[in-house]
Protein backbone atom coordinates (compact mmCIF):
# COMPACT_ATOMS: atom_id res chain seq x y z
CA UNK A 1 0.00 0.00 0.00
CA UNK A 2 1.41 3.38 -0.94
CA UNK A 3 2.02 6.10 1.64
CA UNK A 4 -0.48 8.54 0.50
CA UNK A 5 -3.65 5.64 0.47
CA UNK A 6 -2.12 5.28 4.15
CA UNK A 7 -3.00 8.42 4.44
CA UNK A 8 -6.12 8.19 2.85
CA UNK A 9 -7.01 5.32 4.58
CA UNK A 10 -6.63 6.58 7.88
CA UNK A 11 -8.35 9.66 7.71
CA UNK A 12 -10.96 7.90 6.55
CA UNK A 13 -10.92 5.99 9.95
CA UNK A 14 -10.59 9.41 12.05
CA UNK A 15 -13.34 10.69 10.52
CA UNK A 16 -15.63 7.19 11.08
CA UNK A 17 -14.23 7.36 14.75
CA UNK A 18 -15.70 11.03 15.23
CA UNK A 19 -18.77 10.33 13.66
CA UNK A 20 -19.34 7.29 15.91
CA UNK A 21 -18.19 8.85 19.16
CA UNK A 22 -20.81 11.33 18.23
CA UNK A 23 -23.85 9.42 19.39
CA UNK A 24 -23.62 6.78 22.32
CA UNK A 25 -24.68 3.37 21.58
CA UNK A 26 -26.61 3.16 24.42
CA UNK A 27 -28.81 6.25 22.66
CA UNK A 28 -28.74 4.80 19.04
CA UNK A 29 -30.20 1.47 20.85
CA UNK A 30 -32.68 3.42 22.61
CA UNK A 31 -33.58 5.20 19.89
CA UNK A 32 -33.91 1.84 18.01
CA UNK A 33 -35.99 -0.32 20.43
CA UNK A 34 -37.92 2.69 20.59
CA UNK A 35 -38.84 3.07 16.80
CA UNK A 36 -39.33 -1.30 16.76
CA UNK A 37 -41.43 -1.05 19.73
CA UNK A 38 -43.64 2.19 17.77
CA UNK A 39 -43.44 0.43 14.44
CA UNK A 40 -44.79 -2.77 15.83
CA UNK A 41 -47.69 -1.44 17.61
CA UNK A 42 -48.70 0.65 14.74
CA UNK A 43 -48.28 -2.39 12.46
CA UNK A 44 -49.91 -4.52 14.90
CA UNK A 45 -52.87 -1.65 15.06
CA UNK A 46 -53.40 -1.44 11.39
CA UNK A 47 -53.06 -5.04 11.03
CA UNK A 48 -56.15 -6.91 8.93
CA UNK A 49 -56.80 -10.50 10.36
CA UNK A 50 -59.67 -12.15 7.89
CA UNK A 51 -60.96 -14.36 10.91
CA UNK A 52 -62.36 -11.36 13.14
CA UNK A 53 -63.47 -8.13 12.96
CA UNK A 54 -61.45 -5.19 14.70
CA UNK A 55 -62.57 -2.95 17.43
CA UNK A 56 -59.84 -0.85 17.49
CA UNK A 57 -61.51 1.57 20.05
CA UNK A 58 -62.12 -1.01 22.89
CA UNK A 59 -58.62 -1.12 23.70
CA UNK A 60 -57.99 1.99 23.42
CA UNK A 61 -54.42 3.65 21.21
CA UNK A 62 -51.74 3.99 23.25
CA UNK A 63 -49.55 5.21 20.41
CA UNK A 64 -48.78 8.68 21.66
CA UNK A 65 -47.89 7.15 25.10
CA UNK A 66 -45.58 4.65 23.50
CA UNK A 67 -43.65 7.42 21.55
CA UNK A 68 -43.32 10.15 24.31
CA UNK A 69 -42.16 7.01 26.44
CA UNK A 70 -39.64 6.41 23.33
CA UNK A 71 -38.58 10.26 23.48
CA UNK A 72 -38.27 10.45 27.34
CA UNK A 73 -35.64 7.01 26.81
CA UNK A 74 -33.86 8.80 24.00
CA UNK A 75 -33.49 12.01 25.35
CA UNK A 76 -32.58 10.51 28.67
CA UNK A 77 -29.77 8.50 27.44
CA UNK A 78 -28.48 11.25 25.78
CA UNK A 79 -28.84 13.33 29.33
CA UNK A 80 -27.34 10.87 31.38
CA UNK A 81 -24.43 10.51 28.71
CA UNK A 82 -23.75 14.26 29.32
CA UNK A 83 -24.25 13.63 33.30
CA UNK A 84 -21.31 11.12 33.24
CA UNK A 85 -18.94 13.32 31.19
CA UNK A 86 -19.82 15.72 33.92
CA UNK A 87 -19.20 13.47 36.85
CA UNK A 88 -15.82 11.96 34.81
CA UNK A 89 -14.75 15.47 35.42
CA UNK A 90 -15.49 15.61 38.92
CA UNK A 91 -18.01 18.42 38.51
CA UNK A 92 -20.94 16.40 40.56
CA UNK A 93 -23.51 19.00 40.16
CA UNK A 94 -25.30 16.45 38.26
CA UNK A 95 -25.10 13.52 39.97
CA UNK A 96 -28.64 13.84 41.07
CA UNK A 97 -29.87 14.45 38.01
CA UNK A 98 -27.99 11.25 36.59
CA UNK A 99 -29.73 9.12 39.12
CA UNK A 100 -33.06 10.68 38.15
CA UNK A 101 -32.62 10.12 34.98
CA UNK A 102 -31.69 6.58 35.27
CA UNK A 103 -34.79 5.52 36.92
CA UNK A 104 -36.61 7.74 34.55
CA UNK A 105 -35.09 5.33 31.65
CA UNK A 106 -36.15 2.40 33.40
CA UNK A 107 -39.57 2.96 34.16
CA UNK A 108 -40.40 4.87 30.61
CA UNK A 109 -38.96 0.90 29.20
CA UNK A 110 -41.80 -0.12 31.23
CA UNK A 111 -43.82 2.12 30.27
CA UNK A 112 -43.66 2.33 26.50
CA UNK A 113 -44.01 -1.90 26.82
CA UNK A 114 -46.78 -1.95 28.48
CA UNK A 115 -48.84 0.86 26.41
CA UNK A 116 -47.69 -1.08 22.86
CA UNK A 117 -49.14 -4.18 24.19
CA UNK A 118 -52.27 -2.58 25.68
CA UNK A 119 -51.68 -4.30 29.39
CA UNK A 120 -53.98 -4.19 31.84
CA UNK A 121 -51.96 -2.69 34.15
CA UNK A 122 -51.10 0.10 31.63
CA UNK A 123 -52.71 2.55 34.07
CA UNK A 124 -50.90 1.75 37.23
CA UNK A 125 -47.52 1.65 35.43
CA UNK A 126 -48.50 5.20 34.17
CA UNK A 127 -49.22 7.04 38.01
CA UNK A 128 -45.69 5.23 39.09
CA UNK A 129 -44.09 6.39 36.22
CA UNK A 130 -45.53 9.68 36.43
CA UNK A 131 -43.87 10.39 39.49
CA UNK A 132 -40.54 9.36 38.73
CA UNK A 133 -41.07 11.43 35.23
CA UNK A 134 -42.08 14.71 37.72
CA UNK A 135 -39.04 14.03 39.75
CA UNK A 136 -36.58 13.82 36.73
CA UNK A 137 -38.20 16.80 35.26
CA UNK A 138 -37.97 18.78 38.48
CA UNK A 139 -34.25 17.50 38.58
CA UNK A 140 -33.44 18.30 35.27
CA UNK A 141 -34.84 21.70 35.05
CA UNK A 142 -32.13 22.57 38.07
CA UNK A 143 -29.95 22.80 34.91
CA UNK A 144 -31.23 25.35 32.58
CA UNK A 145 -28.17 26.00 31.02
CA UNK A 146 -27.25 22.47 30.23
CA UNK A 147 -29.05 21.98 26.79
CA UNK A 148 -28.73 17.95 27.65
CA UNK A 149 -31.15 18.24 31.25
CA UNK A 150 -33.91 20.84 29.17
CA UNK A 151 -34.46 18.56 26.70
CA UNK A 152 -34.75 15.65 28.96
CA UNK A 153 -37.28 17.88 31.20
CA UNK A 154 -39.14 18.57 28.06
CA UNK A 155 -39.61 15.33 26.83
CA UNK A 156 -40.95 14.42 30.74
CA UNK A 157 -42.91 17.08 30.32
CA UNK A 158 -44.51 15.75 26.96
CA UNK A 159 -44.37 11.96 28.35
CA UNK A 160 -46.10 13.09 31.90
CA UNK A 161 -49.24 14.58 29.19
CA UNK A 162 -49.48 11.27 27.98
CA UNK A 163 -49.57 9.27 30.71
CA UNK A 164 -52.65 11.65 32.60
CA UNK A 165 -54.63 10.41 29.42
CA UNK A 166 -54.58 6.64 30.04
CA UNK A 167 -54.98 7.44 34.23
CA UNK A 168 -57.95 8.45 34.33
Amino acid sequence: MSESNVKKTQALLDEKEGLESSISRRALIAGTAAFAVGASASQAMAGDHPKHSHHHDAGGDNTGLVRASGDCQIAGEICQAHCQTMLATGDNSLAACAASVRDMMASCSSLMQMAASNSKHLPAMAKLCSQILKECKDECEKHPEHAECKACAQACDGCLKECKKVMS
